[in-house]
């Protein structure tokens, strides 16, 4: 069931997107995503506009954060990745819109592939101040 998220789930939310940052972008190191926590928790997530949770039997295994037509977060438990709980919370961001945009790391070829599949195209590449790292601004219309 996808569903939007409440108050009291964002230290759990906090704890996926923790998990599967590291997992998936192995070239920044742990501690950048430890130090970015404490913000995902107090101002990223309470400030978005939506986020929409996914539950499979009681448990929240994912959440899309949107803010307008942008998508700021989209993040699976790693435990249950690669069974396409990504692409049904991205059906359902797409489905309240027309046009999505969204960045992503460059180096994170698994999920540039995977937002090339469900039919975003790059249009623009810079330097994500953070981290220092490459990203892709990528855009998706229906």
């Amino acid at each position: 069931m996808i569903r939007p998220a409440t108050a009291e789930e964002i230290p759990g939310l906090v704890d996926i997107w923790l998990r599967a940052s590291i997992r998936a972008h192995p070239f920044i190191p742990e501690a950048f995503w430890s130090s970015r926590a404490e913000a995902m928790a107090r101002e990223h997530l309470p400030q978005a506009e939506e986020v929409a949770v996914l539950e499979v039997e009681g448990r929240v295994i994912g959440f899309a954060a949107l803010n307008g037509d942008h998508l700021e977060a989209l993040f699976i438990d790693p435990e249950v990745q690669s069974y396409g709980h990504g692409s049904r919370l991205m059906a359902h961001a797409m489905a309240g819109h027309e046009r999505l945009t969204l960045c992503v790391y460059s180096r994170n070829v698994r999920a540039v592939s995977f937002y090339h599949r469900l039919g975003f195209r790059a249009v623009e590449e810079r330097v994500e101040p953070l981290s220092g790292e490459s990203e892709t601004l990528m855009v998706w219309e229906r």
